[in-house]
């Protein structure tokens, strides 16, 4: 067939000499094999050893992806080995360099590209990716149909409205009311810097008939805000531009709205009440500009208007609970959220009902850390038939993730059991012991958490009381919570392994107040949890010599052998 369109312009032909062609041969090669291997002899040459302190700890053993890609366990599959070194080579800490260069180069682009947890909408406003996954797909009443794609080793898959069921018929027997808040989330209510301009506020489409499942339970009343929000945001910003959280105004309407369900119930008797303070200012760039992991960026710190609320407005023997996550902590604890102290949801609340509150909120726990928290109390069973009702603020994209979704975000549904035991309240009382890891559960990569500070708890066997008295639960074992990391940094206590023997500082995990507010991985089912107050240093692992130096040098000398061979084989 001849070509229709020969002679019709001028035929293009490009020449490239010998000499050039392997040039760029060599400039290819160079580019695909200088980094890896540049990073392996620097992984190579570091020091396994904490560089501060007399006695060094052996850090988890270096890793050389060139080594470990051969690296077999016994009995593990070609498959299976595979997948997790894939798996650690996307998590490996060299990456971030690259993978932050490569996002803000998207970021500042005139495409605007936000990344697997970031969207960015229109005049600079952020939006969290599980948030909008919640509004869309199979949602929280229809399953998912299984595929091959699904890792055929995760565990079994709770819906969130048994639980709920469970939780609220436990409940029941205590004579305790359910007050189920669904917090809504940005993208309901200002789909518009989206591009999806709505008459009303978004939500999946079983929500509705999700929400009447759960009311028509007989001890249960579900408090959607949607609406309430969806009005008044005409008059005030509802949610923060950049960050995940609503803004001081749509908290305290809400407030407002369950103290006034509240209020009406005949056994409610308000007390002397609490002192709001001036009005401040706060400024923080929000927690979803973090997600971005674009390191410096040109986002701007946003500024809020927050009342603090003066008083103790947190008392464990009020009849009302709280149960909550970073909704609940933002504006009342700085930890991994930014935004000060002292004027929370729980503060506001307290304000308008004017008693206190029993407080247990959790950064990324309202699923099933808070409600483990509250069940696992000392006697939790006997200090239950004192409350009244259960304020459960939780994010509404948990209730509404489907399978797939609530896995990636890392929400877990579990039931929780409460302790039958007497009550016993925390005290600071130490006691030093030597102990056993019996188990402790798998931790994440801190670049890959919601939030910047992570808690484990870890089961012991107490081999030895050597100073003070502690109370052990059957066969000597006792559960000990500890840093797993701080601010995304790595800690000491994140390197303890099962069968490890060492001494620990424990006080009961009740009297640290502060700490129960931060996100933590806790498989185990024992009601006594201590807090481990041995000083922890940061996990640094340093390098050997110069690596650096090291690894240029290796690379220089692969460089010159590179070209020595392609000159000759181009003589060839």
């Amino acid at each position: 067939m001849k070509n229709p369109y020969k002679g019709q312009h001028d035929d293009l032909e490009i020449r490239l000499g010998k000499a050039g062609a392997w040039i760029l041969v060599f400039l290819f090669l160079l580019i695909i094999t200088l980094p890896p291997l540049y990073r392996n002899i620097l992984e190579f040459t570091k020091n396994t050893n904490l560089p501060a302190g007399p006695d060094p700890v052996a850090l988890p053993e270096r890793w050389v992806p060139a080594t470990e890609l051969f690296k077999i366990g016994n009995g593990e599959g070609l498959l299976t080995h595979l997948k997790e070194f894939e798996d650690k080579l996307e998590k490996a800490q060299f990456t971030d360099p690259p993978r932050q260069l490569i996002q803000r180069s998207l970021l500042e682009s005139p495409l605007r590209e936000g990344n697997r947890k970031t969207r960015i909408g229109k005049e600079g406003w952020l939006y969290l990716q599980t948030a909008l996954d919640s509004i869309t797909g199979y949602g929280p009443l229809k399953p998912e149909p299984d595929s091959v794609a699904k890792d055929p080793r995760r565990s079994p898959w709770r819906a969130p409205l048994d639980v709920i069921r469970t939780f609220a018929g436990q409940l029941d027997e205590f004579g305790v009311e359910l007050m189920l808040v669904p917090i809504p989330v940005k993208p309901m209510i200002y789909p518009e810097h989206l591009g999806h301009a709505s008459p009303g506020p978004v939500t999946h489409p079983d929500a509705s008939a999700f929400y009447s499942k759960i009311n028509a339970l007989p001890n249960v009343e579900v408090i959607d805000l949607s609406e309430d929000f969806w009005k008044l945001k005409d008059t005030t910003r509802v949610f923060l531009k950049q960050d995940t959280h609503w803004t001081p105004a749509g908290m305290e309407h809400a407030a407002e709205k369950i103290s006034s369900r509240i209020s009406g119930k005949p056994w409610y008797a308000p007390g002397p009440g609490f002192t709001p303070a001036e009005r401040e200012k706060r400024q923080s760039p929000g927690d979803l500009v973090e997600k971005l992991d674009a390191g410096k960026t040109g986002f701007a710190e946003e500024t809020v208007e927050v009342t603090p609320v003066k008083g103790q407005v947190h008392d464990q023997d009020s009849p009302i609970v709280l149960l909550g996550d970073s909704f609940t902590n933002i504006y009342a604890d700085d930890i991994g959220l930014n935004w000060g102290k002292e004027a929370g949801f729980a503060e506001h609340l307290a304000l308008r009902l004017r008693i206190p509150i029993d407080v247990i909120a959790i950064n990324g726990g309202a699923a099933t850390g808070a409600r483990q928290a509250l069940a696992q109390r000392k006697g939790s069973a006997t200090i239950m038939k004192k409350k009244k009702v259960i304020i459960w603020a939780i994010a509404a994209r948990d209730l509404l993730l489907a399978e797939s979704g609530a896995r990636e975000a890392e929400i877990e549904w579990q039931d929780v059991s409460f302790n039958d035991e007497p009550p016993a309240p925390g005290n600071r009382e130490t006691a030093k012991i030597r102990a056993t890891m019996l188990s402790r559960p798998e931790l994440p990569d801190p670049q890959s958490t919601t939030y910047s500070t992570l808690l484990y708890a870890a089961e012991y066997h107490i081999d030895a009381v050597l100073e003070g008295d502690i109370e052990a639960e059957e066969a000597g074992r006792i559960a000990v919570i500890h840093y797993a990391f701080k601010d995304r940094r790595p800690l000491e206590s994140s390197t303890y392994r099962v069968g490890d023997q060492r001494e620990l500082e424990l006080v009961s995990f009740a009297a640290m107040k502060e700490l129960q507010k931060i996100e933590t991985r806790n498989d185990s089912d024992l009601f006594d949890l201590y807090w481990d107050l041995t000083a922890i240093r940061p996990l640094d692992a340093t390098i050997a010599g110069k690596p650096h130096v090291f690894a240029s040098l290796g690379c220089c000398l692969f460089a010159l052998l590179l070209g020595l061979g392609l000159r000759r084989a181009a003589r060839q």
